[in-house]
């Protein structure tokens, strides 16, 4: 059910990024214009998602009789139990994005960065080490690179 859902976001995206990106200024010496290459993009897409989409449909088609023997309730625990890092990882990503306003982005990606690693990942002691040491380097290498060479800002929130 989450592949069909994740389908047909997809489709809406990339219906979305083709009509957006027919706004983008014509130029009169080429016949590529700067909106040929995301609407390439969001066309195969949509393609592969109109295809997984199809494939997902006709499995719930078949398998439609069982599902019809269970219980609403027990169909939504069994799905929360198959999925249950998806859904706290997805929570986790949540709360990063709405923490980093107030707390910065340095301080908010080490930290989401090391708490997915620990949900997902070993929980090993080394483990950790490593997880808060590459969160660490990725998050300030990002950061000045952004910050010093493309000059995009991130948000500063409390702390920087």
């Amino acid at each position: 059910m989450g592949d069909l859902l994740i389908g047909l976001a997809l489709i809406i995206l990339c219906l979305l990024i083709y009509s957006s990106s027919r706004d983008f200024p014509q130029f009169n010496e080429v016949t590529l214009n700067p909106g040929s290459f995301p609407q390439l993009i969001a066309l195969l897409l949509g393609l592969l998602s109109l295809i997984l989409v199809i494939s997902k449909v006709r499995d719930l088609i078949s398998q439609r009789a069982e599902l019809k023997k269970l219980k609403v309730r027990e169909y939504v625990k069994e799905v929360f139990i198959e999925y249950k890092l998806v859904f706290i990882t997805l929570l986790n990503f949540f709360l990063y994005i709405f923490l980093m306003q107030y707390i910065g982005f340095i301080i908010t990606t080490i930290i989401f960065i090391i708490v997915t690693a620990i949900i997902i990942g070993p929980k090993k002691k080394k483990d950790l080490l490593v997880a808060t040491i590459v969160s660490v380097v990725i998050t300030v290498s990002t950061y000045i690179f952004f910050q010093n060479v493309l000059y995009v800002r991130f948000p500063s929130g409390l702390f920087f």
